[in-house]
């Protein structure tokens, strides 16, 4: 059986992982015989997408109202 996943616990665990992302500090590396190649490919959108998904669960979870995470826009005429 599948364990569910603290909410709370993964979203500081994708924040630790977002932020050695964009340091440069997470790296993978290939070698070829001689060659040697360094890269990360990570979809930052996506990342942070789910950070605000996992935070809402922990906030729900621990008795918090959610962060508002979008505002409404409000555009109108104000004649003078």
């Amino acid at each position: 059986m599948i364990e569910p996943v603290d909410p709370c616990v993964e979203a500081a665990r994708l924040r630790e992982l977002r932020t050695l992302i964009i340091t440069g500090r997470s790296e993978s590396q290939i070698r070829f015989d001689v060659e040697e190649v360094r890269y990360h490919r990570a979809d930052l959108g996506a990342l942070d997408r789910e950070i605000a998904r996992l935070e809402t669960a922990c906030d729900i979870k621990e008795g918090r109202a959610p962060a508002r995470r979008r505002y409404a826009k409000r555009a109108g005429f104000r004649a003078y």
